[in-house]
């Protein structure tokens, strides 16, 4: 419970420290550990981009009719992994990931929902405010900052939405946490 506490203090710090710094900020590049989370996750291939909303809501329907009692952590974590390893139009592979509140009894899966343990993590970051279409700027930054660094990437770059369609009506006011985890040691 403590360690919820924590985790929804500093992501708190980290969002109000984002808005204070905003106009000096823009797309400032930093470090931080991701704890480990138990999540919930879905992989499926969306068609284009523009679908990725009702799959997120799709998944957390479909969880939550297998598990009427399950509960997401607080501060909510979630994320999005796009799986191809590329950049790609169509036909894209995804993971969404929601952490929640880890139960004695195993919670029900099936064929498309299924539960794991992931790891803390080490992960280089950048807030994106904006467009969804304007990311691969974000992401140029970062990975050119990873590659300058010499940091080794260990897992999928994951997409935190912490604003968005559901709660802002200007495009330029969303926000998303691109976390690219890393080996603590440099290559």
């Amino acid at each position: 419970k403590l360690q919820n506490h924590i985790n929804e203090s500093n992501y708190q710090l980290s969002k109000i420290k984002y808005l204070l710094e905003e106009k000096d900020m823009k797309n400032e590049i930093f470090e931080k550990i991701v704890p480990a989370y138990y999540v919930y996750y879905k992989e499926g291939v969306l068609k284009n981009y523009s679908e990725s909303g009702e799959f997120i809501q799709s998944s957390g329907a479909e969880c939550l009719d297998l598990n009427p009692n399950i509960k997401c952590v607080e501060p909510d974590y979630c994320f999005m992994n796009y799986l191809d390893g590329e950049y790609k139009e169509e036909n894209i592979k995804v993971r969404y990931c929601q952490a929640v509140i880890k139960e004695k009894e195993p919670f029900k899966e099936s064929d498309s929902i299924k539960f794991m343990d992931i790891p803390e993590c080490a992960c280089i970051c950048i807030y994106h405010k904006g467009a969804y279409d304007e990311l691969g700027k974000s992401y140029a930054k970062i990975l050119k900052y990873i590659e300058e660094n010499n940091y080794e990437i260990v897992d999928y770059p994951r997409e935190c939405y912490i604003d968005g369609i559901w709660n802002k009506e200007d495009v330029s006011d969303w926000l998303t946490e691109i976390q690219i985890p890393i080996s603590k040691h440099n290559k």
